[in-house]
């Protein structure tokens, strides 16, 4: 049933278009809008809740990598040679396909906003939000990139953590002792599932002489939930300790801050990027990829604005 609802949806793309449009919804997740809204409400507006979505887009990010390892579930195409993703939607497509990881960060960042601010916003907005969350899962499905399974079990667990995720930082507080329990239990967790995800055999099967999912590759994306982890705990905890920055700062503080941000996070995928990819292995390329932009978020980008504020206030 999953796969005649894609080859449904397959006949409606060639028939009636819009690949074009859910291209660009599709890619809403790795948008810099995706990056901003938490990077901006981190750096100049609410700590908390800059933290909760980035905490829920890393900490959704490897479990979405340790489901995908774990599971090992073949994308559509391959399930049935009838379906015919879309050419870019194949061409940026991982190695597995249970569960999407463009639903789990859409649902992670999108869905976050508007579940941390709940009792604030007003019930069209979170409704747009919504929509938003909708519209990226659905247009995994419209591509023929994942299975409606694939993206319904993404929003699910990724809503269940908005949740779990409330009451683990209501029980950290400012309680010193309790952060660093949760760093250290939060190392010691992505270090295991890269273990697992890195020495883990993997299916190889063969159509026509070709591998379908090349081991190598698989064990790559392993980096890929390593970086995530390790740039969120890290960089949450060496800000706590050594910056504790405060978002109570002059409109023209808060305006250098987005800018030095997104001054650092160009650079980064402008300059650092294409140089790492020319040098590094393809699972070191993946670590760095995944840590470089996160860490620079939670603590580079503060330590750098906060010593540029120090020297020009005082």
């Amino acid at each position: 049933m999953d796969l005649d609802y894609l080859l449904f949806l397959q006949e409606l793309r060639n028939d009636w278009g819009g690949e074009t449009f859910f291209s660009l919804v599709s890619a809403l997740p790795k948008s810099a809008l995706a990056a901003a809204i938490p990077a901006i409400l981190f750096w100049c507006v609410n700590k908390n809740a800059g933290i909760f979505i980035l905490f829920n887009a890393t900490c959704g990010r490897v479990i979405n990598e340790l489901l995908k390892g774990t599971f090992c579930v073949y994308r559509p195409w391959i399930k049935d040679a009838t379906i015919i993703p879309a050419t870019d939607t194949l061409q940026k497509s991982s190695s597995w396909s249970f569960p999407s990881g463009h639903a789990q960060f859409g649902t992670a960042i999108f869905g976050g906003f508007a579940f941390f601010y709940r009792k604030v916003l007003a019930k069209p907005i979170i409704a747009f939000f919504a929509l938003i969350v909708l519209l990226i899962a659905f247009s995994r499905n419209f591509l023929g990139a994942h299975t409606p399974q694939d993206v319904l079990f993404a929003m699910i667990y990724s809503i269940g953590l908005f949740f779990l995720v409330e009451k683990i930082f209501a029980w950290i507080g400012k309680d010193e002792e309790r952060q660093f329990f949760f760093f250290i239990v939060g190392l010691i967790v992505v270090s295991v599932i890269f273990m697992w995800l890195y020495f883990k055999p993997y299916p190889e099967d063969f159509i026509g002489g070709k591998v379908l999912v090349d081991p190598l590759v698989a064990r790559a994306d392993a980096f890929d939930a390593l970086g995530f982890g390790l740039a969120f705990f890290l960089g949450w905890f060496m800000e706590q300790r050594f910056i504790n920055f405060k978002t109570k700062v002059s409109p023209k503080d808060k305006l250098w801050r987005i800018i030095i941000g997104f001054a650092v996070l160009g650079v980064i995928a402008v300059a650092v990027y294409p140089l790492l990819k020319l040098f590094l292995s393809v699972g070191a390329y993946k670590f760095f990829k995944a840590f470089l932009p996160f860490f620079s978020i939670l603590f580079i980008i503060p330590l750098i604005f906060t010593k540029v504020e120090q020297k020009f206030n005082h």
